[in-house]
């Protein structure tokens, strides 16, 4: 089983539970077929074969025998595997799907600390790019279930890249993100106006210290009101 990033070579540092996850999905993948998931140091994926070696790692070839009693240094491993950037996709490899991701959007360092502590209590694996160009060019390979943003991430709203790229997201893919606005212009829990903002939940700044009861209650709001409409199309077969 891999134990290390081959990107940034830290320790994955896995739960035996993890483990058996990942050793239980790698035995059920069919041939061919490869496990990626993203480091959880450096956020760059990781893929995975069967036999539990990342994508592009070979075993060593033992030392040969030369004259006169002499050994060879072992052979280099040889260069990673570019098809995928020759095709100008990655793949079908399979991901693990089984824990959410949340984007957060927070310039404001202490108040993204509190929002990424508060989703890693529930469960969540929080990502926090760099730029808006990163963040738009994560949500092309990753399908995130929720998305916080502070209104002034991009200086304004009305200004954003990221939030006119959810505004005009494909409904398959955007009935499945959980979006979040945060900022002093908005009535935290104001559906309406949250609509008009194609967001699900929006929170004034002055409620932050509640947020975690907030969020539950727009979770629970948007499951009572969206969760049999789900369920109907998950079984029609269209999720």
């Amino acid at each position: 089983m891999i134990s290390a990033c081959p990107n940034c070579g830290k320790p994955f540092n896995l739960t035996e539970s993890q483990q058996q996850k990942i050793e239980s999905a790698l035995a059920a993948l069919p041939a061919g077929k490869s496990l990626k998931f993203n480091c959880p140091h450096c956020q760059q994926p990781v893929e995975v074969h069967r036999q539990g070696q990342p994508e592009g790692a070979k075993t060593q070839a033992p030392a040969k025998q030369g004259g006169a009693g002499r050994h060879k240094h072992p052979d280099p491993p040889g260069p990673p595997d570019r098809t995928w950037l020759e095709r100008g996709d990655l793949g079908s490899a399979e991901v693990l799907e089984d824990v959410p991701q949340v984007m957060i959007l927070i310039k404001d360092e202490a108040l993204q600390a509190d929002i990424r502590q508060i989703f890693d209590d529930m469960g969540y694996k929080a990502v926090v790019p760099r730029s808006a160009e990163d963040a738009l060019e994560r949500m092309r390979f990753v399908n995130f279930s929720a998305v916080v943003m502070h209104s002034a991430f991009e200086g304004s709203l009305a200004a954003s890249t990221i939030h006119a790229h959810l505004q005009t997201m494909a409904m398959p893919r955007r009935r499945y993100i959980f979006y979040v606005l945060i900022g002093p212009e908005f009535h935290t829990l104001y559906n309406l106006e949250a609509l008009t903002s194609s967001a699900n939940l929006v929170v004034n700044e002055a409620d932050l210290s509640a947020f975690p009861l907030i969020l539950k209650k727009g979770f629970r709001d948007y499951d009572e009101l969206f969760g049999p409409y789900l369920a109907a199309l998950e079984a029609l077969g269209k999720k």
